[in-house]
């Protein structure tokens, strides 16, 4: 029985070796029929690529759109661009800073829009404490990318330098005064609530909010932090937020 066993596995062993082969020569073949067929397009991608000139992401994205069409044709890119006749002529390390250049942009892009309360990407919640927690998550998804971000800045420009690549990195800059607005949106929203509670209920509305009204301010400091600083109208906002936390004792009168 173990022989018969044995010598089952083997048949089926060599077939499997026998499917491998065939499967790997119609992917061979497949290979050579592209470089073949797409050989003049390949050649003239490469040159436009190699000649491109850019001053904005912009032209740089409606480029690679087009070279990513043409290119989307092939079975396998990587594999028919080691061909002997495109090896060394084909831009990889220019085309492939293209490609980092345009996706950090839109990353970036995405990173700003998601922190925009009312942009596409923002639900608003039905009370102020879901939305605060909503505002938190936000910023919490979006600092550690942005500080990834900062510190390979210089290294990514070095490889886009390399090959000519423009980037705005101001949209770095733009992502922290952004932040500085998520703050702003939190302290504005919380103390508009406050302040309706308290028509209601008095001083007991501190009381009743201070929870929500702690985490806010803790919240709108980190974002402090992370900016190195408010401008004047957040930090109006932040004063008045944190005089109702921590009101100034009054003076004692004379006798």
């Amino acid at each position: 029985k173990s022989a018969a066993a044995a010598g089952k596995r083997l048949i089926m062993g060599a077939a499997a070796v026998k499917d491998e082969l065939e499967s790997r020569s119609g992917y061979v073949r497949q290979i050579n029929t592209e470089r073949d067929k797409f050989g003049p397009m390949i050649l003239d991608l490469a040159r436009q690529i190699a000649d491109f000139k850019a001053s904005r992401i912009e032209h740089i994205q409606a480029f690679l759109a087009e070279v990513e069409r043409r290119l989307a044709k092939l079975t396998d890119e990587r594999m028919v661009l080691k061909g002997e006749r495109f090896a060394a002529l084909w831009p990889e390390r220019r085309l492939d800073a293209m490609r980092e250049a345009a996706a950090l942009d839109r990353e970036l892009r995405a990173l700003l829009q998601s922190m925009d309360p009312e942009g596409p990407a923002w639900t608003p919640k039905s009370n102020v404490k879901d939305e605060l927690l909503q505002v938190v998550e936000k910023f919490d998804v979006v600092r550690p990318q942005v500080d990834a971000r900062t510190r390979s800045k210089d290294e990514v420009q070095r490889r886009l330098d390399a090959e000519k690549v423009p980037f705005d990195w101001s949209l770095l800059d733009k992502i922290v005064l952004v932040s500085v607005g998520l703050a702003k949106y939190a302290m504005a929203m919380m103390l508009s609530a406050y302040e309706d509670l308290a028509q209601q209920v008095g001083p007991a509305a501190v009381t009743r909010m201070e929870s929500v009204l702690e985490k806010t301010l803790r919240f709108a400091f980190r974002i402090h932090q992370f900016a190195g600083g408010f401008d004047q109208e957040t930090t109006e906002l932040f004063t008045k937020l944190n005089s109702i936390l921590s009101p100034p004792e009054s003076e004692p009168t004379a006798a």
